[in-house]
């Protein structure tokens, strides 16, 4: 049966990387190649991260968490993307949870030979809980070289990085440029080991909430999910107003797309898990793992067609999930209960029909880095 639990591997959390590093301003860095160890107290050991500048891109190899990412800038865009050879993270215009304006400090140290300034680059918000309040400092070289940067909270320094080596040298363009083979698709004629789990077909279902709805009056913009199932390949795209939401996923749950835009004002995330490169690795829990769907005895008639209700959250307690499906696994109807509120899913459109693969594509603009403004 189809799950609407999404698999483990897009619980994982992306560093906590923004916009473009912080240069002082009047500063155009040179071509470099920094060396910085990582220290996290309490944490033992240490690791370290690479960060390397040509022009307006700045690409950063760090060896924490793991796997090791990389991420990529392009100064003057509200983007970056993280990779880490698995899963890429595309994100742009992401709002900010603290204050991120820059302040001298007017203080000068010096570090590996190198004279610096130190800056006060962030800070949390007045309105933060004391136990989350945070300042970070950098120290920065005359012609913009980071040379540390440390965070501390209540509790001391939660964070550092101290540069080890320094090369100031010239940079090729390839080096820290995003790849365009990490906007690059190849599943779709791969051939991995699937058995779909439904009928190809194409619905259309709206929602209704009764969350923080007046006398239970629907919202001005409707709610409208679109699902295309294509052999092992399912397709979803959800629409309210501007906010959009599409998944694409695989039935061996080995390689999955996910696209957000509008949940946060202008905010856009994009994120690419491709078949884990490395074959020892464990694969990612399937969601059937945790929730095995148990069949009810409660049956439902929805376009005509009937139903039946499958508990997808057994054992859940205080929130769940039921379903509606057809024999043939289409699903019709699909109830989310938490504390009170009820959202239903309700089919308004089915179609059984053989589904194109290039209709479970994703549309093509958000496989071009000047939609991220990464070109």
């Amino acid at each position: 049966m189809q799950s609407l639990l999404f698999p483990a591997i897009f619980c994982l959390t992306a560093s906590s990387a923004v916009a473009a590093p912080f240069v002082p301003p009047g500063v155009t860095p040179p071509d470099y190649v920094v060396t910085m160890e990582q220290t996290f107290p309490g944490r033992k050991g240490s690791s370290t991260k690479v960060v390397i500048r040509h022009g307006e891109w700045t690409r950063i190899d760090s060896t924490y968490p793991t796997p090791p990412e990389t991420t990529y800038y392009r100064h003057g865009s509200n983007a970056y993307v993280i990779d880490n050879g698995w899963i890429s993270h595309f994100r742009r215009n992401i709002k900010l949870e603290y204050d991120h304006q820059a302040s001298n400090t007017g203080e000068r140290q010096t570090h590996l030979g190198e004279s610096c300034t130190v800056w006060e680059t962030a800070r949390s918000k007045a309105d933060s809980l004391a136990r989350h309040s945070f300042t970070s400092l950098s120290c920065f070289t005359d012609d913009g070289i980071e040379l540390w940067r440390r965070r501390s909270g209540a509790q001391g320094i939660t964070w550092s990085a101290e540069a080890i080596r320094i090369e100031r040298r010239p940079v090729a363009a390839a080096e820290v440029r995003l790849p365009r083979a990490l906007l690059a698709l190849d599943w779709w004629d791969r051939s991995v080991s699937a058995s779909a789990t439904a009928a190809d077909h194409e619905t259309v279902m709206e929602l209704s909430d009764s969350r923080a709805r007046p006398n239970g009056s629907n919202p001005a913009s409707p709610t409208v999910r679109t699902t295309r199932r294509a052999g092992p390949w399912l397709f979803k795209e959800v629409i309210t107003g501007t906010q959009r939401r599409i998944d694409i996923s695989h039935d061996s749950v080995r390689m999955r797309l996910t696209y957000e835009r509008g949940r946060r004002e202008e905010e856009e995330e994009l994120t690419i898990a491709r078949p884990d490169p490395e074959p020892a690795k464990p694969e990612p829990a399937s969601p059937t793992n945790t929730f095995q769907p148990v069949p009810g005895d409660r049956y439902d008639t929805v376009l005509g067609e009937r139903c039946r209700w499958f508990d997808m959250t057994p054992g859940m307690q205080d929130a769940g999930t039921n379903a509606c499906f057809t024999d043939d696994g289409i699903m019709l109807k699909e109830e989310h209960h938490a504390r009170g509120s009820l959202r239903t899913w309700t089919a308004t459109r089915l179609v059984r029909r053989r589904v194109a693969i290039d209709e479970v594509k994703p549309p093509a603009e958000l496989l071009q880095p000047r939609t991220w403004d990464l070109d």
